[in-house]
């Protein structure tokens, strides 16, 4: 009789552990068949393609002045501005109403102006459009005298190499150096630390006498 009973209690532990274990299973089975129907069913995601940038601005300001400086930490420039359009794809800005100015321990700062002007991307390549007036005033010594006069050049189109200290244009361009005038027909460049100017095309004007109380820098 005791046998009996001991078979007959391990079998109702059997039956009661497979009772207790049937809801794990289907639950298992429930979340095996979701899953399945889930991957069937599901697209596959289509490789990203990044879009490429146009040339719009993506940022505009109004009233901005940009100083770039050399490694040293002086001024290598400085830029105001109505407006700046900075544009997506190549990091460049268009200026409405440029006022750049050169900086350079070896000569007096020199300032151009314009209506317009493009800045390249790596903010060393100006482009300046119509009215383009270049200035930098008389240079003078301890004493008062004029050494190096004032310099006026007028265009309506200059590029400035900002690190070589170099302007350049390919349309006429009128030079006015103290009492000197002269005008070309196809452009010039101009090296503002040495302050040679080269001249192209018809070259006409008149050269002014040297004052003898003024040392020019030639």
């Amino acid at each position: 009789m005791n046998l009996v009973r001991h078979l007959t209690s391990a079998k109702d532990i059997v039956v009661g552990f497979i009772f207790r274990l049937i809801p794990l299973v289907l639950l298992a089975s429930l979340t095996m068949l979701s899953f399945w129907y889930l991957q069937k069913n599901t697209q596959p995601e289509a490789p990203s393609v990044k879009k490429p940038l146009s040339h719009r601005p993506d940022y505009i300001f109004s009233d901005v002045k940009l100083t770039v400086l050399n490694l040293d930490g002086s001024t290598k420039y400085r830029l105001l501005g109505k407006e700046f359009k900075h544009y997506e794809d190549d990091a460049s800005i268009d200026i409405f109403k440029p006022q750049l100015r050169l900086f350079n321990a070896k000569v007096v700062p020199t300032t151009i102006l314009s209506n317009q002007a493009i800045v390249s991307g790596d903010l060393d390549v100006l482009e300046l459009f119509k009215n383009v007036n270049v200035s930098r005033p008389n240079q003078l010594s301890s004493s008062g005298l004029i050494i190096n006069p004032f310099f006026q050049l007028d265009s309506e189109y200059l590029k400035v190499f900002v690190n070589e200290d170099r302007l350049t244009t390919h349309l006429p361009v009128k030079i006015q150096r103290g009492d000197s005038i002269v005008n070309a027909a196809k452009g010039a460049d101009y090296d503002n630390i040495s302050q040679e100017i080269l001249m192209y095309g018809d070259v006409r004007g008149q050269i002014a006498p040297m004052d003898n109380s003024q040392r020019t820098i030639p």
